[in-house]
Parts: C-alpha cells; sequence; structure tokens
C-alpha cells in the first residue's frame, strides 16, 4: 500500500511538472518562448516551441535541434507544427533521443551531446544560419549542452558555465518551483556526465575544433565533488 501510494505521488508529480512553463522570461526580443536565451549572434537555447513554431521562423531560424526523447508525441507535433508555418521556408533539424536520467549508458549519452555541439559548431560557423534548441521545458538538458558551449566557445571556466549559464536558468533547483525528485535524478545522472565533459574540456581533451567521441565512456569515474545550484536570482 506505501509503495502504491508512493508511485502514485511520483504520477502525479510527473504530470504537474510536465504541464509547468518555464518561470524564466525569454530575453530575446521578438520571441516569447519562456526560458529563451541568446548565447551568441546566432545560438538560441529555449523550451521546446510548440504552439509558437511560427516565432521562430519570423525570427529567421534556419535550424532547429531538439535534444530530448519523445515521452509521448511531443516530437511529432513539433514536426507537424512545423510543417504547417514553413511555406516557402526550410528548417533543418536535427533530433537526439537524449534523456534527462536513467542513460541506455553514459557513453550513448556522451556521443549524442557530440553530436549536438557539432551542429552547434556548424551554424556557429556561418552568418547565415541561426539554430534554436530544446528539451522540454528548456532548463535542465538544454542548461547542461548551453553549459557546455559557453566553456568550449566562450573560453567560460566549469563553475561560471554551471552557476551563470546552468543554475541561473533553471538548471536543476536553479529553478525552485521544480519537484525535489526530479532535482535528485540531475544530481544524479546529468550533473555527473556534466563535470565529466567539462573536466575533459578544462584539461583540453575536448575542444571545439575537435570535437572526438574518443572521451565517450560507458563508466565516467569523476574526480572531484557534485556542484550543486542555488535557486536563480531571476525568479
Amino acid at each position: 500500500m506505501t509503495k502504491l501510494l508512493l508511485m502514485m505521488t511520483l504520477l502525479c508529480s510527473q504530470v504537474a511538472f510536465a504541464s509547468l512553463t518555464s518561470p524564466f522570461p525569454s530575453t530575446v526580443e521578438g520571441i516569447d518562448i519562456p526560458n529563451t536565451h541568446a548565447l551568441s549572434g546566432n545560438i538560441i537555447r529555449g523550451m521546446a516551441p510548440l504552439g509558437k513554431m511560427g516565432q521562430l521562423v519570423d525570427y529567421g531560424i534556419t535550424d532547429i535541434l531538439i535534444f530530448k526523447n519523445q515521452t509521448r508525441t511531443e516530437i511529432d507535433q513539433e514536426y507537424s507544427e512545423l510543417k504547417e508555418v514553413l511555406a516557402d521556408t526550410s528548417i533543418e533539424t536535427y533530433q537526439y533521443d537524449f534523456y534527462w536520467h536513467d542513460y541506455p549508458s553514459y557513453k550513448v549519452a556522451c556521443e549524442q551531446t557530440i553530436d549536438a555541439l557539432r551542429v552547434m559548431r556548424a551554424v556557429n560557423e556561418d552568418n547565415n544560419r541561426k539554430l534554436f534548441y530544446h528539451c522540454t521545458v528548456g532548463e535542465d538538458r538544454t542548461g547542461f549542452l548551453s553549459g557546455l558551449w559557453r566553456m568550449l566557445s566562450q573560453n567560460w571556466s566549469k563553475k561560471k558555465a554551471f552557476y551563470k549559464e546552468m543554475c541561473e536558468n533553471g538548471y536543476a533547483n536553479g529553478n525552485p518551483n521544480k519537484p525535489d525528485y526530479v532535482v535528485g535524478e540531475i544530481r544524479e545522472d546529468l550533473t555527473p556526465l556534466f563535470l565529466y565533459m567539462s573536466d575533459k574540456i578544462e584539461s583540453g581533451k575536448l575542444k571545439l575544433s575537435n570535437l572526438t567521441k574518443s572521451i565517450c565512456k560507458d563508466k565516467i569515474p569523476l574526480k572531484v565533488k557534485i556542484m550543486y545550484c542555488r535557486s536563480s536570482s531571476k525568479i
């Protein structure tokens, strides 16, 4: 009975959190998709743009990177909405089945991250392209990718990337409204992957010019303590 009650509580929490919109407003003029921020002139992060795909087209987005697995039909819906608003405009889309926890293996998750970073690098090097990338709420998986990108492309330190880019835009308990069990899963799975890959960047083994998958291992031995977010000052 206690186990059943716990399962029901977790299910209710999942449903409630899935229906939430990120509390972080967009800082990109012309786009009101929550938690939308520009990392550079043509690299933009945000929440899933469902119902607002036309804003991305109007803004001149040429590439969309979906950094998440499909849990219901949300990715199919995004493709459907995109097809409806495109008209004579073409947008290149990429999608990686990246989980926010319980990875098939750290090797798979790491390799998917490298693939996504390669897409970001290609767009960043072309002034005629603009990328919008997202997960579901645009906080955890999107924040994870953003932190690594800041380090690779703008020489941010691991600490600065984690606290200023990730936590300040809702990563883990950077969003104080996030359920504790979600924060716990993020700390156990996603944060260790960030720390592992950020260590590779700081050691020079992973560079923007050499986004190699050779660093990806099934197990990731950590030599540092897990970092913890504080609630964002933006809320």
